[in-house]
């Protein structure tokens, strides 16, 4: 018995003397760093196709894009304003990026009316990122189509989307006849921002690209790590042992 004891304190010592750590990793509370407004046309004239040889029409195409951007973002808010002939907010910012993705299927073609009301649905979003503490804020607004409908004029958007700092990047997507390139160059530029043009899915989700990379997220992927050292433990066994193998080394002597 004794014996045992005497390995049992020479174990504990040389696991001690080891030092033993155990570590735990913690991802540090996110940061404010971009809200980003995804502001997508849902007129009638997104029903069409963008061109003869695709099956699916614009808006279907659009939504497989935008989840996929979404997934890419890794810590910035996303929020999502619809429009047609009025706009409504589908989600304000959000780091859930999986509740976002999750509506996107259920977002239909003529859900906010048929006409175009693009210079609301920039007002809205500026009244969504108005109080925003995010050291960056983004609005990506797509359309195919015109200005025809809405009340509230381009000057008085434009006011709002530079008084509160917002980025705008546009896109315009499918024929060029349909869409006034020239003033949402004029958003974009007035806003600091850059317009684009997309005339089928693989140039939209190219512009879906450069835009994650032109604004990336302001996050960091540093990390914190806990140390526990753990040679108290064995360092216990053997004090225990010790005291252990004296108590019976003197019972044996008396």
């Amino acid at each position: 018995m004794t014996e045992a004891f005497k390995w049992m304190v020479w174990s504990g010592l040389l696991v001690a003397l080891a030092s033993p750590v155990q570590t735990k990793r913690y991802e540090p509370s996110v940061a404010m760093g971009r809200d980003i407004v995804l502001v997508v046309d849902a007129s009638r004239s997104m029903d069409d196709t963008f061109s003869i040889k695709e099956s699916s029409n614009k808006f279907e195409a659009v939504r497989d894009i935008l989840k996929k951007f979404i997934t890419k973002r890794k810590g910035d808010r996303i929020g999502m304003v619809l429009f047609g002939e009025y706009p409504y907010v589908v989600s304000p910012v959000t780091f859930d990026h999986e509740v976002l993705s999750s509506m996107i299927p259920y977002l239909e073609v003529g859900m906010a009316g048929e006409k175009t009301a693009i210079y609301d649905a920039l007002a809205m979003t500026a009244k969504l990122l108005k109080n925003s503490d995010a050291k960056s804020k983004v609005a990506i607004l797509l359309t195919d189509g015109r200005n025809s409908a809405g009340k509230i004029p381009k000057i008085v958007a434009e006011k709002l989307l530079k008084e509160y700092g917002i980025r705008v990047y546009t896109i315009g997507i499918g024929t060029p006849q349909n869409y006034d390139a020239s003033i949402l160059k004029e958003l974009a530029e007035r806003t600091d921002g850059k317009f684009f043009a997309a005339s089928d899915p693989r140039m939209l989700s190219q512009v879906y690209d450069t835009i994650d990379k032109l604004e990336p997220s302001l996050v960091e992927h540093s990390f914190v790590l806990d140390t526990v050292h753990l040679y108290s433990y064995p360092l216990f066994i053997a004090a225990m042992s010790l005291l252990a193998y004296i108590f019976l080394l003197n019972k044996g002597e008396m």
